[in-house]
């Protein structure tokens, strides 16, 4: 504003030296952009740094509890097929890079699922495989079975970064959250007991920082929107305890279902 008077109060003066001036005060301005957007940027990457940190801290159950071979099945169960997987073609439909990072997380939850009913999974492997290449993100590749979780998100989401794609990481960390309450509410009485009430409080907190995320780069990113309006109807998970968890995803197992299929 201060600029806009000054040029108003002295006009002649600026058409006359309309050169000169104008080439420094365009050099001032770019300067004090390129250090505003220094300080944008470090502010917000302090910022999703703490929440990738918190994320990596809260319990995972299910999938993590079947890779860690706490969950197991009876001979009979494993008869019973899921009919609820998704199909390893399923990458053939994922075009963007945006789809291949939810189509190799979600493959990749639903091929851990397919192995504890002892089902073929080579078909999974090849289609990740493929994915994984197309993506050509380190952190996918190089997970050692012996890290934590939170070591994992952390070099995945270390990657990102340096890959300048950290908006990709949370289009994997929504599809990731998404496809596990789906396959907690098809099998809910199997997997449910997998959680203790510190866990099942966590699942809400979980979107709270996927939201905060999601919010705090859609200025740079507007195309992450669209998982806003993905989770909006699940931002109502607000269970205190198994009992509360299993009520609410019952109820919004249908909505959950719907926010799967618009991922992938």
């Amino acid at each position: 504003m201060k600029k806009i008077t000054l040029i108003l109060a002295a006009a002649m003066t600026v058409l006359v030296c309309a050169c000169g001036n104008n080439q420094g005060n365009k050099k001032k301005s770019e300067t004090k952009t390129n250090v505003e957007e220094q300080y944008i940027k470090a502010d917000l990457k302090i910022k999703l740094d703490s929440l990738v940190k918190e994320m990596g801290r809260l319990s995972t159950p299910v999938i993590v509890d079947i890779q860690n071979g706490e969950i197991t099945l009876t001979d009979k169960e494993k008869r019973n097929k899921p009919a609820y997987l998704l199909p390893a073609s399923k990458a053939d439909e994922a075009v963007t890079l945006n789809e291949k990072y939810r189509a190799v997380v979600m493959l990749g939850c639903d091929m851990t699922v397919a192995q504890l009913y002892g089902m073929p999974v080579d078909s999974y492997k090849q289609a990740i495989a493929k994915l994984q290449a197309d993506i050509n993100n380190p952190a996918f590749g190089n997970a050692q079975s012996e890290e934590s979780l939170e070591s994992r998100i952390e070099k995945f989401y270390n990657e990102s970064v340096k890959a300048g794609t950290v908006n990709l990481f949370w289009e994997a960390v929504v599809a990731g959250t998404v496809e596990q309450l789906f396959i907690i509410t098809q099998n809910i009485d199997k997997f449910l007991p997998c959680f203790d009430d510190k866990a099942a409080s966590e699942v809400s907190y979980r979107f709270i920082l996927v939201h905060e995320g999601i919010k705090s780069l859609i200025p740079y990113h507007p195309e992450l929107e669209q998982l806003q309006t993905i989770l909006k109807p699940l931002e109502v998970i607000n269970a205190t305890n198994t009992a509360e968890l299993r009520d609410q995803l019952l109820e919004l197992k249908g909505a959950i279902e719907n926010a799967r299929d618009q991922l992938l």
